[in-house]
C-alpha cells in the first residue's frame, strides 16, 4: 500500500509499504473480517446456512436451535432459551469487542413486537417518511398503489429534446429506486405498481412521473404497513401459494403479467 500521509520515510516516498494485517477501508477488509468471524463462530459449534452465508445456526436439542444473523458487523441472535443466548453473547464478547444493545428494535428495518399476541412486525416508517419528504409528497394520500385508470406505456416517453431536457431535472431513477427498496424489504403491496413505473427508467416522461407520484401518495397514511409474522392458529407450518395473471397487461409487448405470493404458516415468505 502507499505510505500514509504524515508517515512517509524521507528519501523513500516512492516505495510501498508491505501490508501485514487488514486495515479499515481497504477493499479486502470486509472479506478478512468475515473470514475471521466465520472461523470463530464455526469453532463454537455454529453451522453456516447453505442458503445464506450470513445466517448461522446451532442445534441445542431436537427442534431447538439458536440462530445468528450477521450484517457487516451487526448481529442478531434468536432462540428460545435466554440462558443459552447469554452464553453465546459471553463467548462472542470474550473473542470480539462488542456491545449488547438488548432486544433488537431496528436493523435495516424497524422491528415491532407484541409479546401478548406473539406477533412481530417489520416496517419502514422512518425510511418511508424520509422518502416522502425528499420528494415533497408528504401532504396528500390516495387509497390504492396505482389506480385502474392509469395506463402508461413507452408511447408516453419523451420524443423530442425539449421534453427530455425537462425530465432530466426529475430524479425519476431515485424515486423509483426508493419504491423498489420498500417493496423488496417490507412492502409487497407495492410490487405491481413499482414494477410498472420502473420499466420506463431509461426514458421517463411526464405521465410516468405522475404515475410514480401516485404511488408516493399511497405511502402517506400507510407508512405503518409491513410484514406481520405470527404463529398459525393450528401451529402447523403449511406452505401455500397464490398465483394470478392478467391478459396482455404489458401494453408495450402485449404480454401477460403474473403475480404470486407464498406463505409459511400464514406468514408471507415470497
Amino acid at each position: 500500500m502507499e505510505q500514509p500521509k504524515g508517515f512517509e520515510v524521507k528519501g523513500k516516498k516512492k516505495l510501498m509499504c508491505k501490508l501485514n494485517r487488514s486495515l479499515y477501508g481497504l477493499k479486502q477488509s470486509p472479506r478478512c473480517w468475515y473470514k475471521r468471524f466465520d472461523d470463530y463462530i464455526s469453532l463454537i459449534g455454529f453451522i453456516r446456512s447453505l442458503y445464506d452465508p450470513c445466517v448461522y445456526y446451532k442445534k441445542l436439542t431436537e427442534g431447538d436451535y439458536i440462530y445468528l444473523l450477521l450484517y457487516v458487523d451487526d448481529m442478531l441472535l434468536a432462540g428460545r432459551d435466554p440462558t443459552k443466548l447469554k452464553e453465546i453473547k459471553a463467548q462472542l464478547s470474550a473473542e470480539f469487542d462488542m456491545k449488547d444493545l438488548g432486544a433488537a428494535k431496528k436493523i435495516l428495518v424497524e422491528i415491532l413486537r407484541d409479546r401478548n399476541t406473539n406477533e412481530l412486525s417489520l416496517i419502514q416508517k422512518t425510511y418511508t417518511n424520509k422518502v416522502l419528504c425528499r420528494f415533497n409528497m408528504a401532504n396528500s394520500k390516495v387509497t390504492t398503489p396505482l389506480a385502474q385508470h392509469i395506463k402508461i406505456s413507452a408511447r408516453d416517453s419523451p420524443k423530442d429534446p425539449t421534453d427530455r431536457q425537462a425530465m432530466s431535472y426529475v430524479s425519476y431513477s431515485n424515486a423509483t429506486g426508493s419504491l423498489m427498496y420498500l417493496m423488496v424489504c417490507t412492502r409487497p403491496d407495492l410490487a405491481h405498481s413499482s414494477s410498472i413505473v420502473n420499466r420506463y427508467m431509461g426514458n421517463p416522461g411526464k405521465i410516468h412521473w405522475e404515475a410514480t407520484k401516485w404511488v408516493f401518495r399511497y405511502l402517506v397514511g400507510t407508512e405503518n404497513r409491513g410484514l406481520l409474522y405470527k404463529p398459525p392458529k393450528d401451529f402447523k407450518l403449511r406452505v401455500r401459494g397464490f398465483v394470478d395473471a392478467n391478459f396482455a397487461g404489458d401494453p408495450d409487448k402485449i404480454r401477460l403479467l403474473t403475480g404470486f405470493a407464498f406463505t409459511l404458516g400464514e406468514n408471507l415468505i415470497s
